[in-house]
């Protein structure tokens, strides 16, 4: 009997449905086929997630507690009298085994490992160690952070491409942001705008750029991961970007948002709501749930936050949050519906 997870015996079970509707396959038969699978139990994939999940944080805390403070550092490079030069080529040393070893585990094993992936985390923060003694040995060119961030998402973007690392690749994307934003700034002396925009329009500027590599990538012979990981990421980052601006507009500064009246802002409240729908046609126009979903979710979020914009201080407060209960109970009972009937012969 063929095993398949719980999302593949959903669709069989859809498909064997439809044929038994439409008369291609007899009733016996039908119950043939849905005897001749079952459904894998799932239970301890998730746990495993979880304990992944948990043991990426305490490393990530570990690192912050042992690298990031840099006395252990300090400690040997005071020992032995080392240059700040001599630590990243020390650390790009160990990048360059860890990632050797990287390939090593997965050259027989083509299939996804959660343990494999997490190894992922080590070439990650030596590269991060490496980039950061680099800049030091040079004085990061007169505070131009932004290029050692840029240099640091080259490396993880060839390693994540050529070794096939989901880890890796979103470790590009966050490095990525940072980077756009130190250039800009120190292309203005960090001033509050770059081309006539706020940070806000910048960051949707990239998630743009992002959406539109991710579409490339598509028709593209990319790693599989990475083209879903861009696509999903350059998405979350334009509508989290628009929701921002819908509140702060394109104001550089905080004073300059305090002294704007809220009425000046209508305009990007508008953009944005038309972008969250947009996003939801987009979404079902194309078959992506990823889309729908977002769409949906930040409409809401643009909902509430009008609210709280414009109506805290003329609305009961008990009210409004039985609004916002029976909103949450009418979407899920639609949800619940719209999933019984795809369920329903």
């Amino acid at each position: 009997m063929m095993e398949v997870d719980k999302r593949d015996g959903q669709f069989l079970q859809r498909v064997i449905r439809k044929w038994q509707q439409d008369k291609l396959i007899s009733d016996a038969q039908a119950e043939d086929l849905q005897q001749s699978y079952s459904i894998r139990n799932s239970d301890w994939q998730t746990i495993t997630l979880y304990i992944f999940i948990a043991a990426l944080s305490c490393a990530l805390m570990a690192f912050g507690s042992l690298v990031l403070d840099e006395k252990w550092i300090e400690i040997i490079r005071k020992k032995f009298s080392l240059t700040d030069g001599v630590i990243a080529f020390l650390f790009g040393a160990l990048t360059v085994f860890l990632c050797y070893q990287g390939w090593r585990r997965n050259r027989h094993h083509a299939s996804f490992s959660f343990n494999r992936e997490l190894f992922w985390l080590l070439p990650i923060l030596s590269t991060g160690v490496t980039v950061v003694y680099l800049g030091k040995s040079v004085g990061y060119l007169g505070g131009n952070y932004g290029v050692f961030w840029l240099l640091a998402t080259a490396v993880y973007a060839v390693v994540a491409l050529t070794l096939h690392s989901r880890l890796l690749w979103i470790a590009t994307l966050l490095c990525l942001i940072p980077a756009y934003v130190k250039l800009t700034y120190y292309l203005t002396n960090n001033g509050p705008y770059f081309l006539g925009m706020n940070l806000a329009c910048r960051m949707a500027l990239l998630a743009l750029l992002l959406i539109a590599a991710g579409w490339v990538m598509k028709h593209r012979a990319v790693f599989l991961p990475a083209k879903e990981i861009t696509w999903a990421g350059g998405w979350l980052l334009f509508m989290l970007s628009g929701w921002l601006i819908s509140i702060f507009g394109n104001c550089g500064t905080w004073q300059e948002w305090q002294a704007l009246r809220q009425v000046h802002l209508l305009w990007w409240v508008v953009v944005f709501s038309a972008q969250c729908v947009l996003t939801l046609l987009l979404g079902i126009r194309i078959k992506d749930d990823l889309l729908r979903d977002m769409g949906v979710i930040f409409l809401l979020l643009d909902l509430y936050t009008r609210y709280f914009e414009y109506l805290w201080d003329r609305t009961n407060k008990g009210l409004f949050f039985s609004i916002l209960a029976l909103s949450f109970w009418w979407l899920g009972k639609r949800i619940e519906k719209y999933l019984e009937k795809r369920r329903a012969p």
